[in-house]
Order: structure tokens, then sequence, then C-alpha cells
């Protein structure tokens, strides 16, 4: 079956380094002290550099250039730091070819760093605690289309699936036609494997489906289905997005105020 190639290159993913698991369990206290998550990244000098080039990248429009672990910390706080980290560590065990999508791994990695500012600033207005618990899974949440581009590639089908890809509004259901498993599915099975905290896998799990949630991940789940609305790899915050997530909200009798202001704010910043 389609699926089994993809189980088992999950299945191969290697545990994350040391200092990755370090840093999660210093982060499963709550908000981390900088000095502690600094002294942890520095000990290792290939995540060091790895996000040195991550923070420095064109679109988060620095002016000058981010040359320490210190600086990188206190410009995006500790929290988008640790979704940098956990989709670094993760995406390096890949061969990463997102062509069937239409887009380039940077153009994956703008749409991620997107996705997580988004619910990070929406939330920090509503939940602090919150916000930072959801933004590494909004960062991570669209893993799963790595593997699902490499399944694509290589039963010779992307050609047929950029096609589709046109077309179909539901991604999550093309994607399932190709090769029986959506993005949200993949991504939950890869963050079991590398054990990360359990509601990385069971806010994936339930991501496609709006009824019968789990009441103690409801919220979670509801918070990254209007994000995916907003930003996706057809849309990302375009006047259409931006309604179809507040028609989402609209819908749910949730407030849409702030996430309209910070929306509003990010597509300026991004698509200026």
């Amino acid at each position: 079956m389609s699926y089994i190639p993809i189980l088992a290159r999950v299945d191969s993913l290697p545990p994350l380094p040391e200092s990755v698991i370090l840093l999660e369990k210093l982060f499963s206290h709550g908000d981390p002290d900088i000095d502690d998550l600094v002294k942890i990244i520095t000990f290792d000098p290939l995540l060091t550099a790895d996000i040195l080039a991550k923070v420095n990248a064109p679109y988060y429009g620095f002016s000058k250039k981010i040359v320490s672990v210190l600086q990188a910390v206190t410009l995006f706080g500790s929290t988008q730091i640790r979704a940098i980290i956990l989709s670094s560590s993760i995406q390096k065990h890949f061969d990463i070819d997102l062509s069937p999508y239409a887009i380039t791994t940077s153009d994956f990695s703008k749409i991620s760093t997107m996705q997580s500012e988004l619910i990070f600033q929406w939330y920090m207005v509503i939940n602090i605690d919150m916000a930072r618990e959801i933004t590494p899974i909004a960062f991570l949440m669209e893993i799963g289309k790595i593997l699902l581009a490499k399944d694509i590639i290589q039963k010779d089908k992307k050609d047929a699936f950029l096609k589709d890809l046109e077309n179909y509004e539901d991604i999550a259901h093309l994607e399932s036609i190709y090769s029986m498993m959506s993005t949200a599915e993949v991504s939950a099975l890869i963050f079991q494997q590398l054990n990360l905290n359990d509601n990385f896998s069971e806010s994936m799990r339930y991501l496609n489906n709006e009824k019968e949630i789990p009441e103690a991940i409801k919220e979670t789940v509801f918070a990254l289905q209007v994000v995916r609305k907003a930003i996706n790899i057809k849309e990302q915050l375009t006047e259409n997005s931006i309604a179809n997530a507040l028609d989402f909200l609209t819908e749910n009798s949730y407030n849409t105020k702030i996430f309209k202001r910070v929306a509003q704010r990010l597509q300026r910043r991004y698509l200026a």
C-alpha cells in the first residue's frame, strides 16, 4: 500500500540530538531561563551554527546580521527559538524536494515561520501560556509534506498531483487520494516517533477533523485550523485567506478582532 514507504521512513528517523532533548526537558518545566537556554545551545556547535543560519534568513528582514545565540534568543524569544530548533533538527534528516506542492524549501520555511508567528502573536493577547505551547506545533505542522512529496515523486505522480492541486480546495483530501495519508497524519507519526510532547501528535491527529475533538486539545486544534486557513501552501495572508479564517472564527462564535489585527499586521510585514 502507498503509505508503507512513508511509515518506513518515519520509523527510520533517528532520535533527536542530545542537546535538543535537553532543551525539550527544559521547556517541559515552563518558560526557561534565558541563560540556561543559551548554555545548552552554545554547548552544541552544530546547533549554534544552524540557529544562526536560520535566524539570518532574508524573510526575517533584519538589517544587521545576528552573530550570537544570546542575540538570537533576545530578538526572537525562547518560544520561537524552540520552534526553529525543533524544525531544523527534524528537517536535516530528510532530502527535501517540495516540487509536488509547487514550493521551494525556502518557501516552506517562510510559510512555517508565518504560521508560527501568526499563532504566537494572536494568542499572546489571549493566553500567553497557550501561545508558548502551541507556537512550536504551528511551526512544525506542515512537516509531513516532506515525506508526502517524496512519496508522490517516487510514484512518478508529481505532474498529476500538481494539476489536481490547482483545483482542489481540500489539500488533505488530495494528499489522501495520492498517498493514503494527509500532512497532519504524517506529522503526527513523526512527532510520536521523536517522543515529542503528546500535544504535538494529538493535535495533528485531529487537525482535519472538525468534530469529536477531545476537550483537552480542542482549543489548540481550533487555533491551528484557523491559522492554516489564513496561511497555507496555496495562499499566505491574502485577502481571501484571511477572510476564510475570519469566517471560520465567526462560524464558531469566536472574536475576530484580535486575529484580524494580527493577520493584517503580518500581511503588511511579509507582503509589502
